[in-house]
């Protein structure tokens, strides 16, 4: 199997895995020149201007044949005539200068390159023509190149600017974005919320280095807590998650916001960068299994750089709540209802005495708690916040605070309910929040001021969805699960015999009998006397199906005939098949308790494989009810599939009806899943519907194998 260190084992990059000590010279570079950098150009000056502002210490120059010396910096006419060899260049060319001037930065032995330039692979043929030189070249000279179609990079903690467009100096944080899109990274970047940036970079085409390769450099850096991700599509999966395993290792959350849910947004992705982008689905699922934080906007994904960037953690999700007004209440408990990894513990027995006499008697001293009506607020709120910060049944403490008081507030409130904030912050070491009704209404140098005293400030509706984001990835993760045995080997030889070409009938419910997936009893008949005869074998009621091996979609052919009570009926449908052009008929009992599933595998051409389960039958599309991981299932992930089943409630029983074998079901997925493991590069996909689940064990009655394209040589 390749490993990151082999390149792109989808072939969808071909770009190698780029080493930490390389992107050194991209994020930490001793010099840089900018080429095409001049007095009048306002990106040329505004890059310079970047370099001046965030106080970068290496050496600078610029490569323009037009002066000597842009904004005091020395300019020169190409970058072979530089007295030194730049470690980084910024070039702020077009398409057709910038491959020339990669091909001179190579020959040089310059070492890393952004090139923001636009015109390449996402235009069309000439376009990826000129971007397969930048790769050629770079591979090469083992040159480091960020873009094209790119904005840049900027690292403030060595205060490293190659960016195109204006930069601003600020603190540097310890959260670090990579960012398929100059958009996005600009709006994330121009937060006002309280993330603290330390890295960010925008991936272009990622013709040379992808997200992949940020991502490990980010891993690596000690200096960085957690990594965000704007991602259109992921051209190398295999590395990218990879490099997400190494982060969870590592103890560093990796939030990502995925575009491209719809169609359309995927069809724009190919269009914005030339990604190709797989169904958002498989995505979603692959980023559970590597512990990737999803989220769904750019508030979520602030919102939970918030949280993680704090320097305490949510634990457990215990919430102790306090606030002034039983309306907000009542919208804190609808809005964390949602979140079951969220829960409201009593007040410890001497919290709640403590409590009792800070209250009026008309008030319940529960969690979350109403103080409506405390007398004397300045004096009595710091001790009730403090309080239920200091009982132990606690993990994060949240009141409310809303700076909105123009029109029925009062301002001196709310600074009552702040400054109780940051006094119970000093008091304990748990996580502290304000929670403002409207999210983003809390001044930026507010937000700031409430960070440096350990108090995150979230909107409602941003708050819990990143506390129960920042809970879950804590949890330690299962195992993969073993592998049932199977008879990989009797497998592979029916996919030989069959050479490459998908089957039906006989073969592929041998197929599932060598994994051990029980099938149902058959009879195969090619007359209608043997028919009947089968019929009569098997027991009545039966079905007669198109039996045929070549035949792989029998109900659209209205080729099953169900629910055959007796030998005319055998007969007359054994005949019209015949008829029909059947070489072979199927004659199976009639299975009529349980419920039908469907069963299967499903090979993305990026993602991989997955494992699926669902509603079957008729209603397989109709309901839309199924779910899926990839392959190699952990410990519990069946029986997580089936919880999120519509199905799954009629198959533990409802209205006095018996609950089924879900742990025979169970037994069937994950030998699904060891095929996958021990054939997966030799099948396309596998389609077993329906599969009957009863009150004791389940039975397969009908199975379609495609084998994966070139098979028949394995």
């Amino acid at each position: 199997m390749p490993t990151p260190e082999n390149g792109d084992p989808t072939g969808m990059n071909k770009s190698r895995a780029a080493s930490s000590n390389e992107l050194s010279a991209l994020f930490r570079p001793n010099s840089i020149a900018v080429v095409g950098a001049s007095p009048t150009q306002i990106w040329g000056r505004q890059a310079l201007e970047n370099i001046q502002k965030l106080g970068y210490s290496g050496k600078v120059a610029v490569v323009n044949p037009k002066y000597e010396e842009v904004l005091g910096y020395p300019c020169y006419p190409s970058i072979k005539s530089m007295p030194f060899v730049p470690e980084a260049i910024f070039v702020l060319r077009n398409r057709e200068s910038t491959v020339s001037v990669i091909e001179e930065a190579a020959d040089a032995g310059v070492r890393a390159a952004v090139a923001v330039a636009i015109g390449f692979a996402e235009t069309g043929a000439e376009g990826a023509a000129a971007q397969a030189r930048i790769v050629d070249v770079a591979q090469a000279a083992g040159l480091v190149v960020v873009g094209p179609n790119c904005s840049g990079l900027i690292n403030w903690v060595d205060r490293v600017p190659l960016h195109l467009g204006d930069v601003q100096a600020r603190p540097a944080g310890r959260v670090a974005l990579f960012a398929q899109g100059g958009g996005p990274k600009t709006s994330l970047v121009a937060n006002k919320r309280g993330v603290h940036w330390s890295h960010i970079v925008t991936c272009g085409n990622e013709a040379v280095l992808g997200s992949a390769d940020f991502l490990r450099y980010f891993v690596d850096d000690p200096r960085v807590k957690v990594i965000c991700g704007f991602v259109e599509a992921i051209r190398d999966p295999e590395r990218f998650f990879f490099e997400c395993d190494r982060a969870r290792a590592a103890n560093k959350p990796v939030i990502i916001l995925k575009a491209g849910r719809s169609e359309a947004a995927q069809r724009m992705a190919a269009a914005h960068t030339g990604a190709l982008a797989s169904p958002y689905r498989l995505y979603r699922e692959l980023f559970r299994r590597h512990g990737v934080v999803q989220v769904e906007s750019m508030e979520d994904l602030l919102a939970s750089a918030i949280i993680m960037q704090a320097r305490r953690s949510p634990g457990e999700g215990r919430l102790g709540v306090a606030s002034a007004s039983g309306g907000l209440l009542e919208l804190i408990l609808d809005e964390s209802a949602k979140y079951p990894s969220l829960n409201y513990p009593n007040f410890e027995a001497r919290t709640a005495s403590k409590l009792r006499d800070l209250l009026p008697n008309v008030l319940e001293c529960k969690n979350p708690l109403d103080s409506w009506g405390v007398a004397n607020m300045e004096d009595s709120y710091p001790k009730i916040l403090e309080t239920v910060a200091r009982d132990p049944n606690f993990d994060v403490v949240a009141t409310f605070y809303d700076p909105n008081q123009a029109g029925t507030g009062n301002a001196y409130e709310q600074d009552v309910f702040a400054d109780s904030a940051v006094k119970a912050a000093a008091a304990t070491d748990k996580l502290v929040t304000l929670i403002t009704p409207l999210a983003g209404s809390t001044p930026p140098e507010a937000v700031e001021d409430f960070l440096d005293k350990d108090v995150a400030v979230l909107g409602i509706q941003d708050a819990f969805g990143a506390l129960d984001r920042a809970v879950r990835w804590a949890r330690p993760v299962a195992p993969i699960a073993d592998e049932p045995p199977i008879d990989s080997s009797g497998m592979a030889k029916l996919i030989r015999e069959f050479e490459g070409k998908p089957f039906a009938g006989r073969p592929a419910l041998d197929f599932l009998a060598a994994a051990g997936i029980p099938v149902v009893e058959s009879r195969f008949v090619t007359d209608v006397n043997n028919a009947v005869r089968a019929a009569e074998e098997v027991g009545y009621p039966v079905v007669v199906k198109i039996g045929d091996t070549g035949t792989l979609h029998r109900t659209e052919l209205s080729g099953v005939v169900t629910n055959l009570r007796d030998a005319q009926d055998v007969s007359k449908a054994a005949e019209r098949l015949f008829s029909a052009g059947s070489k072979v008929l199927i004659i199976q009992p009639y299975v009529r308790d349980g419920i039908e599933m469907i069963l299967g595998l499903e090979t993305d051409d990026v993602l991989g494989t997955f494992v699926l389960i669902g509603q079957g039958g008729i209603w397989t599309e109709i309901m839309d009810d199924a779910a899926l991981r990839p392959v190699g299932l952990r410990v519990g992930e069946p029986e997580q599939m089936l919880a999120e089943l519509r199905t799954g409630r009629l198959l533990r029983g409802v209205r006095g009806a018996a609950a089924l074998d879900t742990q025979a079901l169970v037994g069937a997925v994950r030998r699904l899943d060891a095929i996958a493991r021990s054939l997966g590069d030799q099948l396309r996909s596998i389609d077993i519907n329906p599969l009957f689940v009863r009150k004791q064990g389940v039975v397969a009655v009908d199975a379609l194998i495609v084998p994966a394209h070139g098979s028949r040589n394995k």
